[in-house]
Protein backbone atom coordinates (compact mmCIF):
# COMPACT_ATOMS: atom_id res chain seq x y z
CA UNK A 1 0.00 0.00 0.00
CA UNK A 2 1.40 3.50 -0.61
CA UNK A 3 1.04 6.12 1.55
CA UNK A 4 -2.61 7.42 -0.26
CA UNK A 5 -5.02 6.52 2.01
CA UNK A 6 -8.10 4.77 0.71
CA UNK A 7 -11.81 5.22 1.03
CA UNK A 8 -13.45 2.26 1.82
CA UNK A 9 -17.68 2.47 1.51
CA UNK A 10 -19.75 -0.03 3.29
CA UNK A 11 -22.53 -0.87 1.76
CA UNK A 12 -24.60 -1.96 4.77
CA UNK A 13 -27.96 -2.57 2.88
CA UNK A 14 -30.36 -5.48 2.39
CA UNK A 15 -31.68 -4.81 -1.23
CA UNK A 16 -28.91 -5.86 -3.66
CA UNK A 17 -30.13 -3.76 -6.31
CA UNK A 18 -29.91 -0.33 -4.33
CA UNK A 19 -26.22 -1.86 -3.51
CA UNK A 20 -24.59 -2.58 -6.89
CA UNK A 21 -26.62 1.11 -7.64
CA UNK A 22 -24.73 2.65 -5.21
CA UNK A 23 -21.65 0.31 -5.49
CA UNK A 24 -21.18 2.19 -8.85
CA UNK A 25 -21.81 5.84 -7.97
CA UNK A 26 -19.55 5.30 -4.91
CA UNK A 27 -16.77 4.00 -7.04
CA UNK A 28 -17.19 6.70 -9.82
CA UNK A 29 -16.73 9.26 -6.85
CA UNK A 30 -13.74 7.59 -5.54
CA UNK A 31 -14.05 5.01 -3.66
CA UNK A 32 -10.84 2.47 -3.20
CA UNK A 33 -12.89 -0.46 -1.59
CA UNK A 34 -16.43 -1.10 -2.00
CA UNK A 35 -17.68 -3.42 1.04
CA UNK A 36 -20.14 -5.88 1.07
CA UNK A 37 -21.70 -5.22 4.15
CA UNK A 38 -22.20 -8.21 6.69
CA UNK A 39 -26.05 -7.39 6.74
CA UNK A 40 -26.28 -7.14 2.57
CA UNK A 41 -24.61 -11.17 2.80
CA UNK A 42 -26.69 -12.30 5.21
CA UNK A 43 -30.03 -11.20 2.94
CA UNK A 44 -28.54 -11.93 -0.69
CA UNK A 45 -25.86 -14.72 0.30
CA UNK A 46 -22.61 -14.78 -1.17
CA UNK A 47 -23.39 -14.39 -4.22
CA UNK A 48 -24.20 -10.90 -3.89
CA UNK A 49 -19.96 -10.30 -3.36
CA UNK A 50 -19.45 -11.71 -7.02
CA UNK A 51 -22.60 -8.88 -8.31
CA UNK A 52 -20.51 -6.26 -6.70
CA UNK A 53 -17.15 -6.93 -8.20
CA UNK A 54 -18.35 -7.32 -11.77
CA UNK A 55 -20.43 -4.02 -11.27
CA UNK A 56 -17.28 -2.27 -9.44
CA UNK A 57 -14.44 -4.30 -11.74
CA UNK A 58 -11.82 -1.43 -11.08
CA UNK A 59 -12.24 -1.62 -7.13
CA UNK A 60 -11.35 -3.89 -4.59
CA UNK A 61 -14.08 -5.50 -3.16
CA UNK A 62 -14.49 -6.56 0.81
CA UNK A 63 -16.30 -8.99 2.11
CA UNK A 64 -17.41 -8.39 5.59
CA UNK A 65 -18.27 -11.94 7.21
CA UNK A 66 -16.64 -10.77 10.80
CA UNK A 67 -15.81 -14.66 10.93
CA UNK A 68 -15.25 -16.10 14.39
CA UNK A 69 -15.20 -19.58 13.25
CA UNK A 70 -14.26 -21.76 10.44
CA UNK A 71 -11.97 -19.74 8.96
CA UNK A 72 -10.80 -21.59 5.97
CA UNK A 73 -14.07 -22.35 4.85
CA UNK A 74 -15.39 -18.65 5.05
CA UNK A 75 -12.62 -17.16 3.50
CA UNK A 76 -12.54 -19.71 0.82
CA UNK A 77 -16.55 -18.76 -0.10
CA UNK A 78 -15.60 -15.14 -0.13
CA UNK A 79 -12.55 -15.72 -2.46
CA UNK A 80 -14.40 -17.64 -4.53
CA UNK A 81 -17.16 -15.35 -5.16
CA UNK A 82 -14.48 -12.90 -6.00
CA UNK A 83 -13.91 -10.73 -2.67
CA UNK A 84 -10.32 -9.16 -2.74
CA UNK A 85 -10.30 -8.80 0.99
CA UNK A 86 -12.03 -11.03 3.84
CA UNK A 87 -12.87 -9.85 7.22
CA UNK A 88 -12.26 -11.94 10.70
CA UNK A 89 -13.54 -10.91 13.82
CA UNK A 90 -10.34 -10.28 16.32
CA UNK A 91 -12.00 -12.01 19.12
CA UNK A 92 -12.11 -15.40 17.32
CA UNK A 93 -9.32 -17.95 18.29
CA UNK A 94 -6.12 -17.94 16.64
CA UNK A 95 -6.52 -21.00 15.10
CA UNK A 96 -9.34 -19.84 13.11
CA UNK A 97 -7.31 -16.59 12.32
CA UNK A 98 -4.25 -18.55 11.05
CA UNK A 99 -6.83 -20.80 8.52
CA UNK A 100 -8.38 -17.42 7.54
CA UNK A 101 -4.68 -15.88 6.74
CA UNK A 102 -3.46 -19.25 5.12
CA UNK A 103 -6.55 -19.45 2.89
CA UNK A 104 -6.62 -16.17 2.04
CA UNK A 105 -2.60 -16.37 0.63
CA UNK A 106 -4.15 -19.46 -1.50
CA UNK A 107 -6.51 -17.55 -3.41
CA UNK A 108 -3.83 -14.35 -3.24
CA UNK A 109 -6.22 -12.22 -1.06
CA UNK A 110 -5.99 -10.05 2.02
CA UNK A 111 -7.37 -10.66 5.63
CA UNK A 112 -8.44 -7.61 7.71
CA UNK A 113 -8.90 -8.50 11.58
CA UNK A 114 -12.26 -6.43 12.70
CA UNK A 115 -11.29 -5.11 16.27
CA UNK A 116 -14.92 -4.29 17.16
CA UNK A 117 -15.31 -5.33 20.80
CA UNK A 118 -12.22 -6.05 21.79
CA UNK A 119 -10.96 -5.71 25.49
CA UNK A 120 -7.70 -4.59 24.65
CA UNK A 121 -7.32 -3.61 20.83
CA UNK A 122 -3.59 -2.74 21.15
CA UNK A 123 -2.34 -6.08 22.94
CA UNK A 124 -4.74 -7.90 20.50
CA UNK A 125 -3.50 -6.13 17.84
CA UNK A 126 0.19 -7.21 18.10
CA UNK A 127 -0.57 -10.60 18.43
CA UNK A 128 -2.67 -10.21 15.34
CA UNK A 129 0.49 -9.10 14.15
CA UNK A 130 1.96 -11.89 14.78
CA UNK A 131 -0.61 -14.45 12.87
CA UNK A 132 0.04 -12.65 9.64
CA UNK A 133 -3.27 -10.40 9.12
CA UNK A 134 -2.69 -7.72 6.08
CA UNK A 135 -5.11 -4.77 8.10
CA UNK A 136 -6.13 -3.99 11.79
CA UNK A 137 -9.60 -2.48 11.86
CA UNK A 138 -10.24 0.05 14.64
CA UNK A 139 -13.83 -0.53 14.84
CA UNK A 140 -16.89 1.51 16.65
CA UNK A 141 -20.08 -0.96 16.10
CA UNK A 142 -23.31 0.61 15.04
CA UNK A 143 -25.34 0.30 18.61
CA UNK A 144 -22.46 1.74 20.49
CA UNK A 145 -22.76 4.87 17.99
CA UNK A 146 -26.36 5.21 19.18
CA UNK A 147 -25.34 4.86 22.81
CA UNK A 148 -22.42 7.62 22.48
CA UNK A 149 -20.34 6.47 24.31
CA UNK A 150 -16.68 5.78 21.98
CA UNK A 151 -15.74 9.37 22.15
CA UNK A 152 -13.47 10.53 18.97
CA UNK A 153 -10.70 10.75 21.47
CA UNK A 154 -10.10 7.14 22.63
CA UNK A 155 -10.24 6.02 19.14
CA UNK A 156 -7.83 7.93 17.84
CA UNK A 157 -5.50 7.23 20.81
CA UNK A 158 -6.39 3.43 19.90
CA UNK A 159 -5.14 3.77 16.85
CA UNK A 160 -1.81 6.00 18.06
CA UNK A 161 -1.29 2.87 20.57
CA UNK A 162 -1.65 0.31 17.35
CA UNK A 163 0.95 2.16 15.59
CA UNK A 164 3.35 2.31 17.96
CA UNK A 165 4.24 -1.44 18.04
CA UNK A 166 2.42 -2.76 14.44
CA UNK A 167 3.82 -2.01 10.92
CA UNK A 168 0.26 -3.58 9.66
CA UNK A 169 -2.00 -0.50 7.68
CA UNK A 170 -4.79 0.41 10.00
CA UNK A 171 -8.43 0.99 9.07
CA UNK A 172 -10.88 2.98 11.09
CA UNK A 173 -15.02 2.77 10.54
CA UNK A 174 -18.23 3.63 12.52
CA UNK A 175 -19.67 7.10 12.01
CA UNK A 176 -17.02 8.85 10.07
CA UNK A 177 -18.33 12.17 8.25
CA UNK A 178 -16.98 15.03 6.65
CA UNK A 179 -16.15 16.52 9.86
CA UNK A 180 -13.82 14.05 11.72
CA UNK A 181 -12.30 11.95 8.58
CA UNK A 182 -9.20 14.41 8.11
CA UNK A 183 -8.45 13.36 11.57
CA UNK A 184 -8.18 9.62 11.33
CA UNK A 185 -6.06 10.50 8.37
CA UNK A 186 -3.96 12.70 10.28
CA UNK A 187 -3.85 9.74 12.79
CA UNK A 188 -2.00 7.35 10.46
CA UNK A 189 -5.24 5.07 9.62
CA UNK A 190 -4.48 3.74 5.57
CA UNK A 191 -8.20 2.93 5.51
CA UNK A 192 -10.85 5.12 6.19
CA UNK A 193 -14.57 3.58 6.11
CA UNK A 194 -17.48 5.36 5.56
CA UNK A 195 -21.20 4.05 5.56
CA UNK A 196 -24.36 5.48 6.17
CA UNK A 197 -22.92 9.38 5.93
CA UNK A 198 -22.43 8.15 1.99
CA UNK A 199 -25.12 5.76 1.38
CA UNK A 200 -27.58 7.51 3.68
CA UNK A 201 -26.86 11.12 1.24
CA UNK A 202 -29.13 12.73 -1.02
CA UNK A 203 -26.05 12.06 -3.61
CA UNK A 204 -23.45 9.27 -2.58
CA UNK A 205 -21.71 10.19 -5.45
CA UNK A 206 -20.76 14.12 -4.61
CA UNK A 207 -20.90 12.87 -1.00
CA UNK A 208 -17.98 10.12 -1.73
CA UNK A 209 -15.90 13.12 -3.91
CA UNK A 210 -16.23 15.15 -1.45
CA UNK A 211 -14.66 12.82 1.23
CA UNK A 212 -12.28 11.56 -0.96
CA UNK A 213 -10.94 15.19 -1.66
CA UNK A 214 -10.91 15.76 2.74
CA UNK A 215 -9.01 12.53 2.53
CA UNK A 216 -6.46 13.38 -0.27
CA UNK A 217 -5.69 17.49 1.41
CA UNK A 218 -3.90 15.67 4.10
Amino acid sequence: MDDRSLLQVALDLIDVKEAISLAKLVRDGGADIIEVGTPLIKCAGANVIKSVKESCRYALVLADLKTLDAGWLETEIAARNGADIVTVSALAHNKTIVDAVMCARNFGIRIMADLMQVPDPVDRSLELCDLGIDYLCMHTGIDLQKSNKEPLERTLKLINGVMKNCSIPVAVAGGINDVIVREFVKAGAKIVIVGSYIIKSTNAYETTKRIRSLIDSV
